[in-house]
């Protein structure tokens, strides 16, 4: 005190708490670098392995969209079907197109997990996680029309067709004796110029309009996921 040597401690006292305190911030800064870097590897293990399962969707939606529009092109030849001279084995055919139905069943292994664990969250890109949350409800609306179709065939359309026929109209055309093909063919003539008939396949035809329409969504966001996934990778690369 004496020697004036009270400023010097002072100043050494206030030099070594502010070593201290940017350590601190340091080593804190350091910590939330590593954290952060942590979440991001954690965000593009699971980005990647959704776009691996999108991918796989899109494949399989492609092939169902394929057989919808099959179904859809015979049940538009069944409509126009007095105007042409089809054999009983192709009649046959385009019958057993329109009434079947095929219906999306989507991997969702990957994106249930992400959506339950929470770990949505990691996710920066505010437009993917919204679309990543988004597309679920777009693929319920799209397999919702598909089972309209299914229903209609199922509950009106089949019964109508069995009470048409004698004979079991869902046999197939091989399995058929000589005399149920004769009686088939003729059949299959009176109902191919029946109103009721025709009236039924319109109405499939119909339901199948909300399928591709909603069908051309459910790819298009799937598309435009597996495209925002892909921003984000090459941020990192």
């Amino acid at each position: 005190m004496e020697k004036n040597k009270t400023g010097k401690y002072l100043k050494y006292a206030i030099g070594e708490i502010v070593l201290v305190v940017i350590g601190i911030l340091i080593a804190l800064q350091i910590n939330n670098w590593n954290e952060n870097k942590k979440e991001k590897r954690q965000e593009l293990k699971q980005l990647i392995a959704l776009k691996l399962e999108f991918k796989k969707n899109i494949i399989t939606f492609d092939s169902i969209t394929k057989h919808h529009l099959e179904n859809e092109d015979a049940t538009q030849k069944l409509i126009n079907a007095k105007n042409e001279n089809y054999t009983l084995e192709t009649l046959d055919s385009l019958f057993f197109k329109t009434i079947y139905n095929y219906n999306f069943d989507p991997s969702r292994g990957i994106y249930n997990s992400l959506i339950n664990s929470g770990q949505i969250e990691l996710i920066s890109n505010e437009l993917l996680k919204y679309k990543i949350a988004e597309i679920q409800d777009i693929v319920v609306d799209y397999i919702d029309d598909e089972n309209l179709v299914r229903d209609y065939g199922t509950k009106d359309f089949i019964p109508f067709i069995v009470k048409s026929m004698p004979y079991n109209p869902l046999r197939l055309y091989k399995n058929r004796s000589s005399e149920e093909k004769v009686l088939h063919y003729e059949l299959f003539q009176k109902m191919i110029n029946d109103r009721i008939f025709i009236e039924h396949l319109a109405i499939i035809s119909l339901y199948r309009i909300g399928v591709f329409e909603e069908g051309e969504k459910v790819k298009k966001e799937y598309q435009k996921i597996i495209e925002l996934i892909n921003q984000e990778i090459s941020k990192v690369e």
